[in-house]
């Protein structure tokens, strides 16, 4: 009833302007077809043209969401032009809204999937060949391929995983290329006490502005952190382009550091506790000796 109100009313204001037209209900149900086609028309030139951008999309992908995106506009577009033409599609809309309703409930995982799917899609926020790492797990994963209920990724351990849509939409998610692939790659050493501050900051500066494959977006950097229990704690930075490599970039700075180290004759610190006794005060064993 709400829609035949609403239809009636805009009759009413089109009356004033041409009541020949506002007096044929046919025409009235043709404009109702047409304005749907038209709509649908949009929305498919629309969605081809976000789509078929992205390297990652095939003919299928795109027809199967322009499909769907035809009967959400077109069903809606006929039952409003029966009810134009006079037939009561009162009870067919309250029952379709109850269906839906049993429908929703009924699919909600499912239906949770493909629009997280299509919102990925649409949004770009992650793409084929990205390298994501999700923040529950802190896997660290590149994308192979994004379906419509699931994303295909492969591992570190070269295991092809399907991680649900809607669980890259829900949870939080790094994607290391996004804009781009630079990404910091960070480690920490500590030196003893007794070194030189000034020759441990140079032998680390040389490590890394003579290390392999770093970005030229930023200068590499070393940095005091705190002084610790047992050593001065140093956090050493530098960039690299292939985010994938980060764990065996780490690992050859790590070495890096390490020979280089050696060969300065710097100490690299490791935990240790010093016990001091205090001289002045009795001893208990002396004590219970002198009784």
């Amino acid at each position: 009833m709400a829609i035949s109100d609403e239809w009636n009313t805009t009759l009413t204001a089109l009356s004033e302007f041409s009541p020949s037209i506002v007096g044929n209900t046919r025409v009235h149900a043709l404009l109702v077809i047409l304005l749907s086609l038209v709509c649908w028309w949009l929305l498919r030139a629309a969605m081809k043209k976000r789509l078929s951008d992205e390297d990652n999309w095939d003919a299928i992908a795109i027809r199967t969401y322009q499909r769907a995106a035809f009967l959400v506009v077109m069903v809606p577009g006929v039952l409003v032009a029966l009810h134009v033409l006079g037939f009561n599609m009162s009870p067919l809309f309250t029952t379709s809204g109850l269906f839906a309703v049993a429908l929703a409930f009924a699919m909600k995982n499912i239906s949770e999937n493909y629009l997280a799917g299509a919102m990925i899609r649409f949004e770009r926020t992650i793409k084929v060949g990205d390298v994501l790492q999700l923040g529950s797990t802190g896997m660290m994963m590149r994308v192979k391929k994004i379906g419509f209920r699931d994303t295909i990724v492969r591992s570190k351990d070269e295991m092809d995983i399907l991680i649900p849509n809607s669980d890259l939409v829900r949870e939080k998610v790094a994607n290391f290329t996004f804009r781009d692939a630079t990404c910091r790659v960070k480690t920490f050493v500590g030196v003893s006490y007794s070194s030189d501050l000034d020759k441990v900051r140079e032998v680390l500066e040389t490590v890394c502005n003579t290390f392999a494959d770093l970005s030229d977006q930023h200068a590499p950097q070393v940095l005091l952190t705190d002084f610790g229990n047992s050593s001065i704690n140093y956090r050493i930075s530098v960039w690299i382009e292939d985010p994938w490599t980060r764990g065996q970039v780490k690992s050859d700075l790590n070495e890096a550091i390490w020979d280089a180290f050696n060969d300065a004759g710097i100490v690299m610190a490791f935990p240790q506790l010093d016990v001091h006794f205090d001289e002045t005060a009795p001893l208990v064993g002396e004590l219970k000796k002198n009784k």
